[in-house]
């Protein structure tokens, strides 16, 4: 399996929302590449479970991958467990995903992601990652601020999100 390459993190310099390594030079991507490892993905196959520890990131090379979030309902009287789909993203959309992990290798899984087409993706691990920014400060924060760019779009729409909730659940009340 081959090595992944300079070009390959390039696309990651656009990307949604936010390319991780946009502002980074060749040679700042040639070190990146250096410490992540090519994986392959087969169609069904999980990637990140919702719940779990991750200590790492991952860049969709090629194939597609679904993202799923735990949801828990009452049914009766009990509290059942489902799953809803947020998102299938293509490679061609320059996705990555499990990013926080990069900053807190405790970090825990906000969503599943599995594969939905067989492909490759890309691994940085979160030591390798802190020894490289330790080395090279500008590529810590060259991808910490590009980190906290998609967490702000997160943010905002989440909070967008509850407000339309809220709103929704106070309409609904009312109107009983």
């Amino acid at each position: 399996m081959a090595d992944v390459t300079r070009e390959d993190l390039r696309r990651f310099c656009q990307g949604m929302p936010v390319g991780i390594f946009d502002g980074l030079e060749d040679e700042q991507l040639d070190a990146i590449a250096a410490i992540t490892q090519r994986e392959t993905f087969d169609d069904q196959q999980v990637i990140i479970e919702d719940g779990s520890d991750g200590d790492t990131m991952y860049l969709l090379l090629s194939g597609k991958v679904r993202v799923t979030k735990k949801l828990f309902f009452r049914s009766g009287r009990t509290i059942a467990q489902g799953e809803r789909e947020i998102i299938e993203l293509p490679a061609e959309w320059n996705p990555y995903f499990g990013e926080l992990a990069l900053f807190d290798a405790a970090s825990i899984r906000t969503a599943t992601v599995a594969g939905s087409e067989a492909g490759e993706y890309g691994v940085i691990n979160n030591a390798d990652f802190y020894a490289l920014a330790e080395g090279d400060h500008d590529i810590g924060y060259v991808v910490l601020k590009n980190v906290l760019m998609k967490a702000v779009g997160t943010i905002r729409s989440g909070n967008q999100n509850v407000i339309n909730l809220t709103t929704a659940l106070s309409f609904s009340l009312t109107s009983r």
